[in-house]
């Protein structure tokens, strides 16, 4: 059924007329003039303005008020049931102070927690100096509510002051700030939010000295002059046939240095050894060691063979010393014992082209061979020379070195005390030295000592 919406005015709404026209249903709307002092009246409560029930209105007053709202009631019934339509109140026009929602309390903020008691101190705080930079603490953890420590140092003649911050549960710190030959005191504090323990005890620690700085490195003079590049100086290059200015004398591909390396002939066809060209020949120790030594040049051994000097010509010689090892020590425990001071990082192992082991230590042109109860000592020295002219030949003797099962020892007396490096020759240039000229001829007596 469709519906008609009016506004109904209250001169044209008189009493008994008929709400429905034509056969359609009318919903009236009551204008705001109707609803009049009672949509906008406020009942106010005798309390409310502060007077006395019974003396601030009469009785006649408030059933008056009271009839009023009544009677607009009543009227809108009337015009709703004679109309034969609906009529919509708006109860929060009417009634404002029995429609508003109760206000609920605002609840109230939560309160932050108590802070913890305080932690308890540390106890047991000791501080060891194990190096001249590093100090170590421990302590005992005495609270289980602590946030973390802190570590404080001073001086004999300073203030405390905080050295780091550690965690929680922490009982131990490395001190690497420190320094040599100084005295530090130390305390641990606890903490958390609810504040410092009292301090621990006081520990002291005092730094050793630095340990004295190693010998300087032997510094090795440049190597002789090598025109061609072939690893053969050009005082060496006549000792093998071959040229200072041809690096590959044989044509084979192979640097001529390479080949007297390993024991070849740099000059001869390939394959041929040295010893075959009749450019070395063999230098035999009575003990039972065996070296080729370039054919041109002079040796000298002792009456007992435990000594020996090959002359270059050329001022620079080189000895074979064989030396004592009774306690048959390994050669870098051998070699340690008798330079103090020297780190076995200062050394190199090496190995021969025949299997021989050996070991290079801080003087670069001094080798040791271990062997049984004996360990062969191999010098190289420059005696003055400015330059390294025949570093080849050494490394050629080194590798064609052939020692016997067992060396052949004389009587305990007569074996040489065993030589440390400080005392062998130095590799710095000291001054020329030259050779004497009448030097001894291949298998004659090495001179005493001092001569």
């Amino acid at each position: 059924m469709p519906i008609k919406d009016t506004s109904v005015e209250a001169s044209s709404m008189p009493a008994g007329q008929e709400s429905v026209a034509g056969g359609e249903a009318v919903i009236h709307t009551i204008p705001d003039k109707f609803y009049g002092a009672a949509l906008k009246a406020k009942l106010v409560s005798p309390e409310e303005r502060n007077v006395p029930a019974a003396a601030s209105i009469p009785a006649q007053g408030g059933k008056r008020h009271t009839g009023m709202v009544a009677g607009i009631i009543v009227l809108l019934l009337l015009l709703g049931g004679v109309g034969g339509g609906f009529v919509y109140f708006n109860r929060q026009l009417l009634f404002p102070q029995l429609s508003a929602p109760a206000q609920e309390p605002s609840p109230e903020p939560p309160r932050p927690p108590a802070p913890p008691p305080p932690p308890a101190a540390p106890t047991n705080l000791s501080a060891t100096a194990t190096s001249p930079t590093l100090v170590q603490l421990n302590w005992t953890d005495a609270s289980d509510n602590e946030a973390g420590f802190r570590v404080e140092r001073r001086e004999p003649t300073t203030a405390y002051a905080a050295v780091t911050s550690l965690p929680p549960n922490s009982n131990a710190f490395q001190d690497r700030s420190v320094e040599a030959e100084r005295t530090y005191l130390y305390r641990i504090i606890s903490l958390n939010a609810g504040g410092e323990s009292p301090t621990s005890n006081e520990a002291s620690a005092d730094t050793p000295a630095l340990p004295p700085s190693p010998p300087e490195q032997p510094k090795l003079p440049p190597a002789g002059l090598d025109s061609d590049s072939d690893g053969l100086t050009d005082l060496e290059e006549p000792l093998y046939g071959t040229s200072p200015t041809d690096p590959d004398a044989d044509k084979d591909t192979f640097l001529d240095g390479n080949e007297v390396f390993h024991l070849y002939n740099p000059a001869g066809k390939q394959g041929v050894k040295l010893l075959e060209s009749g450019l070395v020949k063999e230098f035999k120790s009575p003990v039972g060691w065996t070296v080729l030594v370039p054919t041109s040049w002079q040796t000298e051994i002792d009456a007992e063979g435990l000594r020996a000097r090959i002359r270059t010509g050329h001022g620079e010689f080189f000895m074979i010393a064989v030396e004592p090892n009774p306690e048959n020590q390994s050669i870098l425990d051998w070699y340690l014992t008798r330079n103090p001071g020297v780190l076995s990082s200062d050394t190199v192992m090496i190995e021969t082209k025949s299997g021989i082991p050996g070991l290079v230590g801080k003087n670069p042109l001094v080798t040791y061979f271990p062997w049984k109860s004996a360990v062969l000592v191999f010098t190289y020295d420059l005696n003055g020379q400015t330059f390294v002219n025949f570093r080849t030949t050494y490394e050629m003797m080194k590798n064609s070195l052939q020692l016997a099962p067992e060396p052949v020892l004389p009587s305990a007396p007569s074996v040489p005390e065993a030589t440390p490096e400080s005392a062998l020759p130095p590799v710095v240039p000291a001054g020329n030295m030259p050779e004497p000229e009448n030097a001894a001829e291949q298998g004659t007596a090495l001179p005493p000592p001092g001569v």
